[in-house]
């Protein structure tokens, strides 16, 4: 039932604002406390239709409001006052700028009159993320005027069709009074009705021209599926596979692709280019003529080096408008959906079988050295284990957010091809660990029971996060590897460096994590067996927050890895 707040300017503004953006399919805001945004808070938090989530602190916020973006598809809002407060929201719009991930930023302010003149808590919040943003606004100020709320509507609607493709900033200045206190402001002012909203309908993503498929002309290619997750996953797998019949050509599939976790049928998929590509004689052998790339390129940087020192044509197919070519082959990009990607291309040449054939018989020697080399049960002595064993044990269609650094190279490394049809998620916009904590937490939430995969530093990094337990709904199990230090630093050259490694790279923290995490009132248990990993997953519970730590060691497993990749690559 449509209710709009008359008690004065500022109520009768948030409240149509608020109506305007559940017309247009608005279901989430994310909300932090302070005085400025007082009329927008209590609109939301008054609309019927519109959830809301109070968290109190805004970076937290923000990646939580980015990781339901992105398990919804959908704009969530986040809403904050003024000054320092909006700031924190940068690094989490940083990412969703990067990544295209829908969000509506709405950031309180003081009024032009208040500007400039030392008034408390104000900065100068004008583009205030600087180019980030597809979309930024500054809205006017609230006034009882016809014509400036129908203004207002269509800056609105407009803002959130622009987020379908990223984050927009809406900075909202606000005179006094912010409470809903009765001022005489909207006396005599027209009744505000449904009709007031019927013009509002639904935005949607514009559709892709298609125009003329792209022939290709060479008996040698590779299809690559990088690390985006698309709405329609199965949608996008079969996508993938039609274009791979289509063309006889392997698909390389990156550990966040969900093609790893469809693979029943998927009788081309590759997924240890890390190892094959180690192998110098077998890499220049499998040297392409062309590559059709799908989204953000993988993770791996040895996959990344092999197409830029390789003479190949990439045709890269993503719909971000920006450029996400780091190896400087691409040659055209192509604007499609995941589910158009197999009729954007024809092949007017079969497929060298031989070519197909060493990309395959390559692909069969690896997973059976890794079969051979990581253990199905005993002890976690490995944190390579955990990537490795972890879709066997995943309940079907689970969703999985997996932190930078470390973690996202073993899944990279590990993750073998399954049927669990997992939903994987990454921060791979910026690559950075802020935030990974709160992001899974919204990946999670209302969502089917979830998992996190982390390491220490990026679990502290946002222990913030863990003050969302009372308001969160649904359920995450983390699991945290603790190898005492940032393990990706182990596989630099500055870990030669000796005693400033320590203290400035791996900077190892002396955490009790059980006392961290039960102080929140979260739930936290030890792990060190394979076998307890599988007690732990299967099933999941449906509520609550619970952690389960493994401790390892980061220069043995920093060692076990290179001689794994020397030993399996050197028997290609």
């Amino acid at each position: 039932m449509l209710k709009i707040n008359r008690t004065n300017t500022n109520s009768l503004w948030a409240s149509v604002l608020a109506e305007t953006l559940f017309r247009c399919g608005l279901e989430h805001v994310v909300i932090s406390p302070g005085s400025r945004s007082t009329p927008l808070t209590l609109a939301f938090f008054s609309h019927a239709g519109i959830n809301t989530i109070p968290v109190l602190d805004e970076r937290s916020a923000g990646f939580f409001a980015l990781g339901l973006a992105r398990q919804t598809h959908k704009p969530v809002a986040l809403l904050c006052t003024s000054g320092t407060a909006a700031v924190n929201y940068f690094p989490a719009l940083a990412e969703a700028s990067e990544a295209r991930v829908p969000l509506l930023v709405l950031t309180a302010d003081r009024p032009p009159e208040l500007q400039d003149c030392g008034a408390g808590q104000t900065i100068d919040q004008t583009r205030l993320y600087g180019d980030f943003p597809v979309y930024q606004k500054v809205m006017e100020t609230p006034v009882c005027r016809w014509d400036r709320l129908l203004g207002m509507k269509a800056d609105i609607v407009r803002a959130y069709g622009r987020a379908l493709g990223g984050p927009v900033h809406l900075n909202c200045p606000f005179r006094d009074p912010l409470h809903p206190v009765v001022d005489g402001s909207t006396k005599g002012f027209p009744e505000i009705g449904p009709e007031f909203f019927q013009d509002v309908l639904v935005p949607r993503q514009e559709k892709t021209c298609m125009g003329e498929p792209i022939t290709l002309s060479g008996k040698r290619g590779i299809i690559i599926c990088g690390t985006e997750t698309p709405p329609d996953p199965f949608k996008y797998v079969k996508a993938v596979a039609q274009l791979s019949d289509d063309s006889g050509w392997p698909v390389l599939a990156d550990g966040l692709s969900p093609v790893r976790n469809f693979a029943s049928g998927r009788k081309r998929l590759v997924t240890g280019y890390d190892f094959l590509l180690g192998n110098a004689e077998l890499s220049d052998s499998l040297r392409p003529q062309y590559a059709i790339a799908l989204g953000p390129l993988p993770t791996s940087k040895t996959l990344r080096q092999w197409l830029t020192d390789t003479e190949v044509d990439i045709y890269h197919v993503h719909r971000t408008g920006k450029n996400l070519d780091p190896t400087g082959r691409v040659v055209r990009v192509v604007e499609a959906n995941a589910s158009e990607i197999h009729s954007r291309f024809c092949f007017d040449s079969k497929a060298d079988p031989a070519y197909l054939d060493r990309w395959l018989e390559a692909q069969d020697r690896v997973m059976a050295g890794l079969k051979d080399v990581l253990p199905g049960k005993g002890a976690l002595s490995f944190e390579g284990l955990i990537s490795y064993h972890l879709p066997r044990y995943l309940p079907e269609n689970t969703p999985v957010f997996v932190a930078s650094s470390m973690p996202v190279r073993d899944v990279e490394f590990f993750w073998p091809p399954n049927d669990s049809r997992a939903r994987v998620h990454a921060s791979r916009g910026v690559n950075g660990i802020d935030g990974t904590l709160s992001t899974a937490l919204g990946v999670a939430y209302r969502n089917r029971p979830a998992v996190l995969l982390t390491g220490d530093l990026a679990f502290l990094h946002d222990s913030n996060g863990l003050l969302l337990r009372p308001k969160f709904e649904g359920h995450l199990t983390v699991i945290l590897i603790n190898n005492h230090g940032g393990g990706i630093f182990n596989h630099l050259p500055v870990v030669e460096l000796g005693p400033p490694f320590e203290e400035y790279f791996a900077t190892p923290q002396a955490v009790d994590f059980r006392k961290l995490v039960e102080s929140n009132g979260v739930e936290y248990h030890e792990l060190d067996t394979i076998e307890r990993l599988g007690d732990y997953l299967c099933p999941l519970p449906e509520r609550g927050i619970r952690v389960l730590e493994i401790e390892t060691d980061r220069y043995r497993d920093a060692a076990y890895r290179k001689e794994l990749f020397r030993s399996i690559s050197g028997s290609l």
